[in-house]
This record gives structure tokens, C-alpha cells and sequence, in this order.
């Protein structure tokens, strides 16, 4: 008769969805009185009209990794990883 219990499985890790490829485009907001301007990262598929969707994946991350650079949440770019 067994005296100790047994750990039920583990959760599989979460997989991270990975980057869609295409094109990616950056919108300049205006920045607060006193304020930081603030940048939004959108994939080419964004329903958010940002202009020409000139950006590969490289210069968007690296645009996303500027201080006051945050990724769309309404489009493809939320599921770019933050370093």
C-alpha cells in the first residue's frame, strides 16, 4: 500500500505564438504635454490605417524595443515577443 501521494502531470509549458511574416508599420502618436511620444507597432494586416506598411520583422522589433514603443493589440503585432 503505497503511503505517499503522487504528484498529478505537470501543465505543458504555453507555446508562444510565433511572429506572422509580412510587413509591419509604426504609428507616431502625438505625446502629452510634457510627455514622451509614444509609437504603436502594427502588422500590415491591421484594420488600424497607419500608412504604407514599410517595416520587416527585424526593424519592427527593434522599433518595439524603443523606449515608448508598445505593440497593437488589435492586430498580428500583439504576438511579437518583447525582449
Amino acid at each position: 500500500m503505497p503511503t505517499r501521494r503522487e504528484r498529478p502531470p505537470g501543465r505543458p509549458p504555453r507555446s508562444i505564438p510565433a511572429a506572422p511574416a509580412g510587413r509591419w508599420s509604426v504609428q507616431h502618436l502625438p505625446a502629452p504635454m510634457d510627455g514622451p511620444g509614444r509609437r504603436v507597432i502594427h502588422h500590415e494586416s491591421c484594420w488600424i490605417p497607419t500608412g504604407g506598411a514599410d517595416l520587416t520583422l527585424d526593424q519592427a522589433l527593434r522599433e518595439l524595443a524603443r523606449p515608448g514603443s508598445e505593440a497593437c493589440a488589435a492586430c498580428d503585432a500583439r504576438h511579437l515577443p518583447r525582449s
